[in-house]
């Protein structure tokens, strides 16, 4: 019998605990465009197509803490607008999450405004110098995802949020990435010349943001 009872007590109390957990995730999913990119004076650059998601936990009503990934693509053209040489850029980074508006006081109902901001790794992949390198025979020998460009970023953003329910809003998203550690330009099949200044991006997207 005491067996029983400490069972069902050790069950309901992590039932409890886990409920308490869950209720205070959420998920975001966001899509738009990415705007910039340190590119060589070989080249130029468009926008391309952005893509992130995530898992927050909040700790309270004003702050939260999560984990995203990330995905950026680049399309470069040569000077003469014949050769394009694309890549992508992967980015994974934790970050701490302000709720702005309750914090000062204006948010409402069905209007919120949050801060996030962290840091995290970043790499960008591109096929084309990669076959080229490779296609005598040649093996990367860099650490880290090989034949990459990794990096460090920082990111900051703002996000406005329209809340559909209590579990479902509508997400604006504008954020800056800064890419320390940043040794190649983006069109790196064009112009291998090594880049000494701190990579950088803008993302402007919207999605929504699903909290269980």
């Amino acid at each position: 019998m005491k067996k029983l009872v400490l069972f069902v007590f050790t069950a309901v109390s992590m039932g409890s605990f886990a409920q308490s957990i869950t209720e205070n995730l959420y998920f975001d999913l966001n899509v738009g465009t990415r705007f910039g990119g340190t590119t060589s004076d070989s080249a130029s650059l468009g926008a391309g197509l952005h893509l992130d998601g995530g898992v927050g936990y909040e700790l309270n009503e004003l702050y939260a803490i999560k984990a995203d990934l990330g995905f950026d693509t680049y399309t470069a053209k040569n000077a003469a607008g014949t050769t394009e040489d694309k890549s992508l850029l992967i980015r994974a980074s934790i970050q701490g999450v302000v709720n702005v508006s309750d914090l000062a006081g204006f948010g409402t109902e069905t209007f919120g405004l949050k801060f996030h901001g962290g840091f995290g790794f970043a790499t960008n992949s591109n096929p084309s110098f990669k076959d080229s390198y490779t296609a005598n025979g040649s093996e990367f020998a860099d650490p880290g995802f090989k034949g990459n460009d990794d990096m460090i970023n920082f990111i900051f953003g703002l996000n406005p949020q329209y809340h559909l329910t209590e579990q479902l809003s509508v997400n604006a998203d504008l954020s800056l990435v800064l890419l320390a550690m940043q040794s190649n330009y983006v069109d790196r099949a064009i112009s291998p010349a090594a880049n000494k200044a701190m990579g950088n991006l803008f993302n402007a997207s919207v999605g929504i943001s699903f909290k269980l």
